[in-house]
């Protein structure tokens, strides 16, 4: 079951992460070839920056950013080619991160896609979705979200430690004000999903750990 997600506790974000429940969907304007190599090479300058930064003032947006960068670099085998058809985020569970990524991904696109962000309380409600967001609330339950979508084209992300070693696809890890992300390649690719070697090469690639398919 699809629902809205409320925090129990109320934050500042309260009223702008009702707001965003359901993205703002904007179309896509077509560019040149040149145009939108040019384009592609500024996000691949953000997302170097955002990996290098040791001063990100804060450190759950660049977060957010970083995946808004990283969805980029990403080709999903069954996404329509018609550029009005969203990608679809699911978040399931609650964090600051979560907040984070819905307000920022439901206003923005990805490569001229709009973006649509629902909360979900089960994991197989991720199924039919591009990005599966597993926050902090639901970490014990990762080997469950992850059999859930095993198979499926879901670009899984968490903030939890070791979350891409233990089968997900990106992991967030932070030391300090300093933000990586750890990309599981083997299982990206097993899933059907195709990364850019560009990103690659930005990424902390890491190996499946023993017991993983």
């Amino acid at each position: 079951m699809i629902a809205s997600w409320k925090s129990p506790r109320r934050t500042r974000r309260d009223g702008w992460l009702r707001r965003t429940r359901i993205a703002v969907r904007s179309r896509g304007a077509w560019l040149p070839a040149w145009a939108l190599a040019c384009v592609f090479m500024a996000a691949i300058a953000a997302l170097d920056a955002a990996a290098q930064s040791d001063a990100t003032p804060d450190v759950n947006e660049a977060k957010a950013n970083m995946l808004w960068n990283i969805a980029k670099f990403v080709e999903w085998p069954a996404l329509p080619e018609n550029k009005s058809q969203p990608l679809v985020v699911t978040i399931l569970g609650e964090d600051d991160l979560a907040a984070d990524l819905a307000g920022l991904l439901s206003s923005r696109t990805v490569n001229g896609r709009p973006v649509f962000v629902r909360f979900a309380r089960r994991p197989q409600d991720a199924l039919g979705s591009q990005i599966l967001y597993l926050a902090a609330s639901e970490s014990g339950q990762i080997v469950n979200v992850l059999s859930a979508v095993d198979k499926s084209a879901v670009l899984t992300v968490s903030d939890a430690p070791g979350f891409a070693e233990h089968g997900g696809m990106v992991g967030f890890a932070t030391d300090g004000t300093r933000v990586r992300f750890e990309v599981n390649r083997n299982q990206a690719e097993r899933s059907g999903l195709k990364l850019s070697a560009k990103l690659l090469s930005l990424a902390h690639l890491v190996p499946d750990s023993p017991g993983n398919p």
